[in-house]
């Protein structure tokens, strides 16, 4: 049995997974909302799950989904130390944004959360998780994602592609961060949902950036045909 083959697959269908998840997130709790409840459109995706706490499962069911995987991730298949600090600070992020739900008018209870905190503190702590793991998620791509055991120059055709798209999926990503910020600083107008923008495109472009990562399209050709006949040679 290939071992190396075999833990590569592996940590590919970890990569997809998160990239899945990370997409269908917002798309899902917009359609729970709307569609299934016929609540208002939410201004977060984390208001979600205060909303009449009637779709309150599904945020945190994922959240802690993609904050597994990335724990996974970091113990498992991280390759360096950079790569094991990130994934496990995406783990960290998201798990508060999981356990602590955001400040929000639907809330209507003293304490909530894990923490057993007021809504206040932990829309606070919900924020400062979110943060962490969207800033940690960031690094993955645009840094941990471009690494390589060779030079630029002797990259493959396919893996300098690949590592332009990282670069701009993560500079997306920042700008899409901007914004969250810029909205918590109060600086964005009431009238459009902004975080709720924010927060999808984040996801969807850190997911896409695992899906390429995972090797859906743009694999190394000439690796993937060595490593299936080496594969074959051990069968």
């Amino acid at each position: 049995m290939d071992v190396m083959g075999t833990r590569k697959g592996f940590r590919r269908f970890q990569l997809k997974s998160m990239g899945v998840i990370a997409i269908f997130i917002g798309p899902v709790v917009l359609f729970a909302t709307m569609v299934t409840h016929g609540l208002p459109f939410p201004l977060s995706i984390s208001e979600t799950a205060t909303i009449a706490n009637r779709t309150a499962p599904i945020l945190p069911f994922c959240l802690g989904a993609l904050a597994l995987f990335a724990l996974t991730y970091a113990i498992v298949y991280a390759h360096d130390r950079m790569d094991r600090v990130v994934t496990a600070g995406m783990f960290a992020g998201f798990t508060v944004v999981a356990l602590q739900m955001c400040a929000s008018p639907y809330v209507d209870v003293e304490r909530v959360g894990l923490l057993g905190v007021s809504p206040t503190m932990s829309g606070i702590l919900h924020n400062i998780g979110a943060v962490i793991g969207f800033g940690c998620m960031i690094v993955w791509v645009m840094l941990c994602f471009t690494k390589s055991d060779r030079e630029k120059n002797k990259r493959t055709k396919e893996k300098r592609k690949r590592d332009t798209v990282y670069f701009w999926l993560g500079i997306a990503m920042v700008l899409s961060l901007a914004l969250f910020v810029f909205n918590k600083m109060g600086l964005l107008g009431d009238d459009f949902p902004v975080v709720f923008v924010a927060e999808c495109f984040m996801l969807m472009f850190g997911g896409l950036a695992c899906l390429l990562k995972g090797g859906v399209v743009w694999r190394d050709k000439v690796v993937y045909e060595i490593a299936s006949a080496v594969n074959f040679l051990h069968m």
